[in-house]
């Protein structure tokens, strides 16, 4: 089969000739992947085929509590299925990419990021539109053009992936918005509904954690902007969102434990207007010091490896990147 890369626009019925689907979200999965994975699982489900969902540990408690909420929940994989589907994944270690590859089905992929290399090979059809804010609001694009009016559960599924992935609106574009409200009144939702199924209490470890990383919170200034780096053993991205609330334009959290590291980062709408881009420009230059992967948005990305032993040279490379970016503006 040729391989094609789908934009939103184009209408593309990958289901077509398939009876049983395994959707598969990226390993720690977040509420966009799930979110995009339930609604696309509801949508095949009406359609009368047989669809598995699964996601690789470790689950954080926001997605089990969403996952709850929608009253659904992650299964065993079946790599024998007609069709594969891979949503919300743009890099090859952060899904079981060989079992995809020795699947005997169709293989799809759906991400509104860039595919990092040794990845796109590895399926027959790959949409993806890096235009858009959330992987959920390109699912909820393609259920329209099928002619599939969304349920509760559906609208819920893709409304709150997509207010989880715009880092509070500040990415949001208008046709964002436009979708957002076209959704909960298709779904017959109210917003609160949304934040229901995406809050989750902090639990007393979160809240240590938090304050813990403010204590240990060191900070540079670079011209009119204030980057700050800081270490946790867990919480890395409650961590680095919070410390954006005290003051920082740009924080670096992070993390090691039980041999994995783990680095987040989060960006000012400020700083994002001014050209940062954390994803693509700042995180993937810890990768061979942390033996990892690394990716996500201008204002929230991360990076995960097996190497501890450089953590804080890490952290140190991501202040030197941002500031070395913050310089040439």
């Amino acid at each position: 089969m040729t391989k094609e890369r789908t934009r939103m626009k184009k209408t593309n019925k990958f289901f077509e000739g398939c009876d049983s689907f395994t959707i598969l979200c990226h390993r720690a999965p977040d509420v966009d992947t799930a979110g995009s994975a339930i609604a696309l699982a509801a949508a095949l489900e009406g359609m009368g085929k047989k669809v598995v969902i699964h996601a690789d540990l470790p689950i954080r408690d926001q997605v089990k509590h969403f996952m709850s909420v929608l009253g659904r929940s992650f299964d065993k994989p079946d790599y024998d299925a007609d069709c594969i589907v891979v949503v919300d994944t743009n890099s090859p270690t952060l899904v079981d990419l060989e079992s995809v590859k020795r699947a005997p089905g169709r293989k799809v992929i759906i991400d509104h990021h860039a595919l990092k290399p040794g990845i796109a090979d590895a399926f027959d059809e790959m949409i993806i539109d890096e235009v858009a804010v959330s992987a959920t609001q390109i699912v909820y694009h393609l259920l329209k053009e099928w002619g599939i009016k969304l349920d509760r559960q559906m609208a819920l599924a893709i409304a709150s992936g997509m207010v989880t992935d715009s880092a509070g609106f500040s990415i949001a574009t208008t046709s964002f918005f436009r979708d957002l409200a076209a959704i909960l009144e298709e779904g017959g939702l109210e917003f609160e509904e949304i934040l229901d199924s995406i809050s989750v209490p902090r639990d007393r470890s979160e809240k240590i954690a938090r304050l813990k990383g403010a204590q240990r919170l060191e900070f540079v200034r670079e011209g009119d902007y204030i980057i700050s780096v800081s270490r946790v053993s867990s919480f890395e991205s409650s961590v680095a969102k919070s410390l954006l609330y005290l003051g920082a334009d740009v924080s670096f959290v992070g993390a090691a434990k039980d041999g994995e590291v783990r680095i987040s980062s989060r960006a000012s709408r400020d700083a994002v207007k001014k050209g940062i881009h954390l994803g693509r420009d700042i995180l993937p230059g810890v990768m061979p010091l942390i033996k990892g992967d690394a990716g996500g948005h201008a204002g929230a990305a991360g990076a995960n490896g097996v190497d501890a032993s450089h953590l804080d040279e890490a952290l140190e490379l991501c202040l030197q990147r941002t500031r070395e970016f913050l310089k040439s503006l």
